[in-house]
């Protein structure tokens, strides 16, 4: 009855060892110290089967080291089966086979009762074979998670590296259109200023500059003070103008508080001229002044570019009596800008795709797709905001939601 109990208690506390943790290593080797101690082993050895390696790596080994060149790799003993007993001289090894790992034990040749060690470990062998298992669908799990935070972490960098690229791309292909927006703002002042220059020139070689009498000297300086006046007026636009567009393309350090209505401002004062020259009729409609905590250079770079888009497909489809509609207003927590044209509309099987990158129908005109997606990008990623697009009866509309922070 003694004997019998010592069984039970042996197999109760080797079974009471296995599945304690989720770590191989520290499970085993719990594990390996009861049973070793239990039943009076010498040593213990664990190898586990690394398919990386094709072959055993040493875990645990619990023991005097002097024993431990006594144990042979498992790739070494012959023995298929998953409990097992080999003696060798005054030395006896049991061999426990779990999911292609090796447990090994090492007892004197006179230690009795080897057999029955055999069958209380085969009781819960199949206990020990699914808690290494579980240990390793652990181990396996983290390393996926570890694997896929980081190809994660890979893919958030290599998008943020395709957002630069995109933007980078986006400002290089707007710097065209501005080059010729400039032309516009700056046609009309440079041609005052020849003319201006022109008048003197012909003054001074028609020798109409009287300065015989102080009533000629007079009017001949009034008219140079004039002239000169003129000038620096007109120099003075173009220096504002060179302003605005170096402006534009400055990227935004901070954010600053600005109203809607100043930003469409800002922005028809660089688009302006151009639209004037193509007879498209703006019509700025302000619900709402106030004021909101924005980057202002960014969200010029959107209307501006919803404006230039207004403005192509107006020219495109050859619209009589073109007209573009801005309207600001306050809608609950969302400060509203709303761009309308009736210019047709965008056709509905497009709608959904135009805020993707690269998606263009000016492909005949090197349009380069790039935009609404970092209009899109900048509204809703970098100002957390809201930007769409819906058809009208007449058009287009673009929406630009911004929030007061």
């Amino acid at each position: 009855m003694q004997y019998l109990n010592e069984q039970l208690l042996l197999t109760f506390e080797c079974v009471s060892s296995i599945g304690t943790s989720l770590n191989l290593e520290t499970m085993v080797e719990r594990f390996l110290r009861v049973f070793t101690r239990k039943t009076g082993a010498l040593a213990s050895l664990y190898w586990q089967y690394v398919s990386e390696e094709k072959g055993y790596v040493e875990r645990c080994f619990l023991g005097k080291q002097a024993l431990k060149p006594l144990f042979k790799r498992p790739d070494v003993q012959s023995s298929n089966d998953h409990i097992s007993v080999q003696t060798e001289g005054q030395n006896t090894f049991l061999y426990v086979t779990i999911d292609n790992d090796s447990m090994v034990f090492l007892f004197y040749s006179d230690k009795k009762d080897l057999e029955l060690l055999c069958s209380i470990v085969s009781s819960f062998h199949s206990k020990l074979e699914n808690a290494v298992r579980a240990c390793k669908n652990h181990h396996d799990l983290l390393a996926i998670n570890q694997n896929l935070e980081r190809r994660i972490e890979e893919e958030v960098a290599k998008n943020r590296e395709k957002d630069k690229h995109i933007l980078q791309q986006s400002r290089l292909a707007q710097m065209g259109e501005m080059i010729s927006m400039i032309a516009h703002q700056w046609r009309q002042p440079l041609g005052s200023i020849s003319a201006v220059a022109a008048s003197i020139r012909l003054k001074v070689s028609l020798n109409r500059l009287d300065t015989s009498s102080e009533e000629a000297k007079e009017q001949s300086k009034a008219f140079l003070l004039d002239s000169m006046g003129k000038i620096e007026s007109y120099v003075q636009f173009l220096t504002h103008t060179i302003d605005d567009f170096r402006n534009f393309f400055k990227p935004d350090k901070q954010k600053e508080r600005v109203s809607l209505a100043h930003l469409v401002n800002r922005t028809l004062d660089i688009i302006g001229k151009a639209l004037e020259i193509n007879t498209i009729a703006i019509k700025v409609d302000v619900q709402s002044s106030h004021e909101i905590l924005t980057y202002a250079s960014e969200v010029t770079q959107v209307i501006l570019n919803v404006l230039k888009n207004a403005e192509d497909v107006i020219k495109e489809r050859q619209i009589k009596y073109p007209h573009i509609f801005i309207h600001i207003e306050e809608q609950e927590e969302w400060h509203v800008l709303s761009i309308e044209d009736n210019a047709g509309g965008i056709p509905q099987h497009i709608l959904p795709y135009i805020f993707e990158p690269y998606f263009s129908t000016k492909s005949e005109k090197n349009g380069s797709g790039l935009g609404l997606y970092m209009s899109k990008t900048i509204i809703e990623e970098h100002c957390g905001g809201m930007i769409y697009a819906e058809n009208t009866p007449i058009g287009a509309r673009f929406i630009i939601k911004l929030k007061e922070e």
